[in-house]
């Protein structure tokens, strides 16, 4: 389409002159939504690749295309682009951003083919960009060095162009233009992405309908138009020819991924994956948006009855990738990214909804209008600030490298990889430690594993081990499994879909002299063994290395998990470590009667935990119900102390994991930020809470530097939830104010019963107070 003919199609037939500044404004916003925080988020495995690939020529690039699942033509353009802007993340996203821009003003061009017919739809291209420059699908893979973004442009043009092929002939003025357009978004669709032809089914769907229509009524040409349309599908399958074959080799043998859903559970997924892109903070409940998802676009299939052409458009763009995401059981995270070539399509169709109001009357159709802006708006506002802030939204490579770089010991640590696409994306942040990457081959072979993993720890102070797509890359968890039997996991924590598990390797460990502690269901800890001088002296950052020794009297028949916690005088929960027996490796269902098992469990102690001496103790609990098990009427066995003495290089306050930063000053010190989140549901802060429920609230303060003259002795703080309120030291009694050195951070947790009265907790110091986050309720 030409710039003169866009500016044609957009004044004259649909949007009104006085409307192109309000289109100017919403494509601002679209761009600022899509390059704001561009490197936000961490780079994730496949971007990593995009990024290797910058490294290659062309035909190096198509040479590694060919034994990979996607054509060359996005790694080509990435190329071209990069030689004029870069290759770091912002530089690689940029291009996706702006393509995302592009694709908002597509949407508005094709919502204006049925403006202009009634006053009310001369406002339609606006709100359909509206809805796409804020929607959070579309804006998550604009940030994305990938190429969907790309296809879903490509899908767009492809609708454009047949859109224009529609009722119109070779013989015709425009028709060169729109079959140009057709030809070039259908041969680039072909060369970026396998799934294309899905989009050229879709659009031939939809012209089919328009020709038949022509074809009943007798109208002129028609057999021209349909062999017009057929060439030039010809043309798009020809320039596809040479790279036809490895197409299909790499379709045919490609390992199978993804798995089948139900009808109910598969539209779900797909209604709020349009709605919220793959973000899962979502709102809850979550059914009025999904009902809302469902019933905006048709409606507005409704309400573009009038232009079968654009509603036949829509409606195929829409419905058919759904209808290839169920018959290829693509129901997973990683295939739900395939429906976006669904969200032009969706957009149009939800902003044409207002419209049936309008038909009726103008009251009628400004209350949906308004209605429809405050759905997207609120849509948007419910998952984008969170997008931005949580660097886990993809997979943190980022924030682990940096952690790493701060806390790593280049001679003495090891880094393990898992998956061959974990390579890439880890040069990229590469804090400078050593790397091994397993397994090295597929199918693995376990004594080459073992052997590389003996080999490589040797020596070894802690082992991080980034491990993804577990399944597919080491499905024997051959990897994890030798590490859970022979070192101490003192970590572990998803960073997106990736998790990040430390383990601490340890030949030091002492016996503990105690007699042998029996549980009612027959399991008998026989044996304590802790790192180094007894009480054992661990720094916060670092883990207490604790291994137990099992037995059973009997065979067990549920699998148990074993809880190790340290306790502050207050029985406060300060950290703690939750597995079964030796990481997973050993579980309960399979010991023998009289069996010994060795069980290693290391305790982090979180950056932050005031000095002193704390209690360990071990709790056993059904894995699946939860139930602890009791040991003389008793369910928490101590077992001994652990100090934890002042940390001696302290960690920068911004690579601390923390749910909520604040930065805020309550009197004389810094509540950095705090995590809040029902109590056992770390793991899961988004976990709704209810009346009677316990909730744990851990705070993180940071004294000045340095302190001032009338630094005071004790700070006290007052943390208040709806009737519930605590006056407690910011620490706790054993480390006051006074004690703390200059710098210093803090953490402490309370607990508090909600009621229901309120949802959000109430922090004051010294007078000044702060309102925190609420809590999610059902």
């Amino acid at each position: 389409m030409s710039a003169a003919g866009a500016r044609r199609g957009l004044s004259g037939r649909g949007l009104h002159r006085t409307a192109l500044p309000w289109l100017g404004a919403v494509l601002v916003l679209a761009a600022a939504l899509r390059f704001y925080q561009l490197e936000g988020s961490s780079l994730w495995n496949d971007e990593g690749n995009s990024w290797a690939m910058l490294a290659r020529s062309y035909r190096q690039i198509a040479a590694a295309a060919a034994a990979d699942i996607h054509p060359p033509g996005y790694y080509w353009l990435l190329k071209l682009w990069s030689t004029l802007f870069g290759t770091n993340a912002a530089a690689m996203r940029g291009l996706s951003a702006l393509l995302g821009v592009f694709l908002v003003g597509l949407v508005a061009t094709l919502a204006q083919r049925s403006a202009g017919r009634q006053v009310g739809w001369k406002g339609y291209p606006l709100l359909a960009a509206f809805c796409a420059a804020l929607n959070p699908f579309q804006i998550y893979y604009s940030q994305e060095a990938r190429m969907y973004l790309l296809l879903a442009v490509e899908g767009a043009g492809l609708a454009w162009a047949t859109y224009g092929l529609m009722g119109s002939t070779p013989l015709r003025p425009g028709w060169r233009i729109h079959a140009l357009a057709f030809v070039g978004w259908g041969v680039a669709g072909l060369w970026t992405h396998y799934s294309f032809p899905v989009l050229l089914l879709a659009a031939g769907m939809a012209w089919s309908v328009d020709w038949v229509g022509a074809l009943r009524r007798k109208e002129p040409e028609v057999r021209a138009r349909g062999i017009g349309y057929a060439s030039l599908n010809l043309i798009v399958l020809a320039a596809f020819l040479p790279w036809l074959p490895i197409a299909a080799d790499r379709l045919l043998n490609w390992p199978r991924a993804g798995e089948s859903t139900g009808l109910v559970a598969g539209l779900e997924l797909t209604l709020r994956t349009l709605l919220f892109g793959p973000l899962r903070a979502v709102p809850e409940p979550l059914w009025p948006w999904l009902v809302l998802a469902a019933g905006l676009p048709l409606a507005g299939g409704v309400a573009l009855r009038h232009n079968l052409r654009l509603a036949a458009l829509a409606l195929c763009g829409w419905l058919l990738p759904v209808t290839m995401m169920f018959g290829l059981g693509l129901f997973t995270d990683a295939f739900l990214k395939f429906l976006l070539v669904a969200s032009p399509a969706w957009c149009l169709l939800v902003a044409a909804a207002p419209w049936l109001g309008w038909q009726v009357s103008r009251q009628g159709g400004r209350v949906l209008l308004l209605g429809l802006l405050l759905f997207v708006g609120a849509a948007a506002g419910a998952v984008l600030p969170g997008y931005y802030t949580t660097p886990t939204v993809r997979d943190n490579y980022q924030g682990i490298a940096r952690y790493l770089a701060a806390v790593g010991d280049r001679q003495r640590d090891l880094v393990v990889l898992n998956a061959p696409g974990q390579q890439e994306v880890w040069r990229y942040y590469d804090p400078g430690l050593p790397v091994l990457a397993l397994p090295q081959q597929r199918p693995s072979d376990p004594a080459a594993v073992e052997a590389a993993l003996q080999q490589a720890t040797a020596g070894r102070r802690q082992v991080y081990a980034l491990f993804w797509a577990t399944v597919e890359a080491d499905p024997e968890q051959q990897v994890e499994r030798w590490l859970d039997l022979h070192a101490f996991k003192t970590l572990d924590s998803w960073q997106g879909a990736l998790r990040f598990v430390v383990y601490t390797l340890a030949d030091d460990l002492q016996p503990v002299h105690r007699e042998p502690v029996r549980w009612e269901n027959g399991i008998v800890l026989t044996g304590i063994e802790q790192a180094g001088h007894l009480p054992q002296q661990v720094e916060p950052g670092s883990a207490a290395l604790v291994r137990l020794w099992w037995t059973t009297e009997q065979p067990l028949d549920r699998r148990y998990k074993v809880s190790l916690q340290l306790l502050d005088g207050g029985n406060q929960v300060v950290a703690q470590h939750d597995s079964e027996p030796a990481g997973g490796a050993l579980p309960t269902d399979r010991w023998r009667a009289g069996e010994r098992v060795a069980d290693n469990h290391g305790v982090a102690i979180p950056f932050g935990v005031p000095p002193g001496t704390y209690r360990l103790a071990v709790v056993l609990y059904d894995g699946e119900s939860g139930a602890r098990l009791r040991q003389e009427g008793q369910e928490l066995v101590v077992l001994g102390e652990v100090a934890v003495v002042p940390i001696e290089r302290p960690v920068p306050v911004e690579l601390l994991p923390m749910l909520q930063r604040t930065e805020l000053w309550l009197g004389p010190v810094q509540l950095v930020g705090y995590d809040l989140y029902r109590r056992g549901f770390a793991h899961a802060p988004q976990t709704a809470v209810e009346p009677g429920d316990t909730v744990s609230l851990t705070l993180y303060w940071q004294a000045p530097d340095p302190l001032p003259a009338r630094w005071p002795e004790l700070l006290v703080m007052t943390v208040q939830l709806g009737e519930e309120s605590l006056r407690v030291p910011l620490a706790g009694d054993g480390y006051p104010t006074g004690v703390w050195p200059p710098g210093a951070l803090v953490r402490s947790t309370v607990d508090l019963v909600y009621t229901g009265a309120a949802r959000q907790p109430v922090v004051t110091v010294d007078g000044a107070e702060i309102v925190l986050q609420p809590l999610p309720v059902r």
